[in-house]
């Protein structure tokens, strides 16, 4: 009994001839979304193989689980391992242009360093430029300890409280007060909060927030306390921000049955976006590729992402199609992802 083909670890692991077809049909898939047929192959190749031979690489890249039949009287796709090699094999990241990098420079201009801000601007900017999904996705930080509060009045019962914590990120929230203080009132009150939370891990803020002495029996500071409450229960969630939603129905292998409803799931949900990007713990650019990634019936999808460098406990990036232009969804997320630390 003949014994299987030993699988390829990478592209230098296949014959010069099995790597070309390879590439070659990755390419055309991506391009017209339909299996690929070795007649589709001989023209655009250049080839000087018979189209016997054609087929026969074709096979031999099926048999190494590189490529798969939808159907039985179909062309070959690539399968998620032959993504994988295809990938890997890439000279890296494409170089985005002037006009690219300006724009990227233009959503994040006016964000300070406001996290929530930034990440949303990082989800809009990537779905605008790559026409795919774009994601941020910053993980809970209940273990964040508190380095400084603000008060800063904006007029009538609305105050901005900024919260910044030890490891360097910035928080921002508007509370609605019950009843408008003077700024004298804010000015004690931030100067009683700082003294109360300082180096107090988020969970601990709240729970002295709700029961410290000095803030529940003083009116003016209890009635602050309450909104900061309430604002540092959102701040500790985990959180996700989504852009280019539109784009994902023009890819026409998410209109088939079952496939674009995972996909919606996603958008106000931060937890199944947790557990995609937490799959990997090391800093920087990642592509996890169809049945890779850690939700079952996200297995038709590829990530791009970007695990931020530091203290941001946050990762951005796309997801869209297996047939992605991985190459340039990298340039993109990278860009982003390493343009966003620095500012973090």
């Amino acid at each position: 009994m003949p014994t299987a083909p030993p699988r390829p670890r990478r592209l230098a692991d296949l014959t010069p001839r099995q790597r070309r077809v390879l590439e070659l049909l990755v390419a055309q898939y991506l391009a017209s979304a339909r299996p690929v047929a070795s007649s589709a192959l001989a023209a655009p190749g250049g080839f000087a193989w018979a189209p016997a031979t054609l087929r026969q690489t074709m096979l031999e890249l099926e048999d190494l689980g590189l490529l798969e039949q939808p159907h039985a009287a179909a062309g070959r796709v690539p399968s998620d391992r032959g993504y994988r090699l295809f990938v890997d094999g890439l000279e890296g990241p494409a170089p985005l242009d002037e006009a690219e990098r300006e724009a990227v420079e233009r959503a994040f201009a006016q964000s300070a360093r406001d996290v929530e801000h930034l990440l949303h601007q990082a989800s809009r900017v990537l779905a605008e430029l790559a026409r795919e999904l774009g994601f941020a996705v910053h993980h809970a930080l209940e273990d964040g300890r508190i380095a400084g509060v603000e008060l800063v009045p904006l007029g009538d019962r609305r105050v901005l409280l900024v919260l910044e914590l030890e490891s360097g990120v910035v928080r921002s929230s508007t509370l609605e007060l019950e009843s408008a203080l003077s700024r004298s009132d804010l000015a004690r009150i931030g100067t009683l909060l700082r003294e109360r939370l300082r180096g107090r891990a988020l969970a601990e803020a709240r729970r002295c927030l709700a029961e410290d002495d000095a803030l529940v029996r003083d009116a003016a500071a209890a009635l602050v306390a309450q909104a900061c409450l309430d604002a540092l229960e959102h701040t500790a969630r985990a959180g996700v921000f989504v852009g280019g939603a539109a784009h994902v129905a023009r890819h026409p292998e998410l209109r088939e049955p079952g496939r674009l409803a995972p996909v919606l799931a996603l958008l106000d949900r931060p937890e199944p976006w947790c557990d995609l990007v937490q799959g990997e713990a090391l800093d920087g650019l990642t592509v996890t590729i169809g049945r890779e990634n850690l939700r079952p019936e996200l297995a038709h999808l590829s990530l791009v992402h970007y695990r931020l460098a530091g203290p941001t406990f946050a990762s951005i990036g796309l997801l869209g199609p297996r047939r992605m232009d991985y190459r340039r969804a990298m340039g993109l997320v990278d860009f982003v992802g390493r343009r966003l630390s620095s500012l973090l």
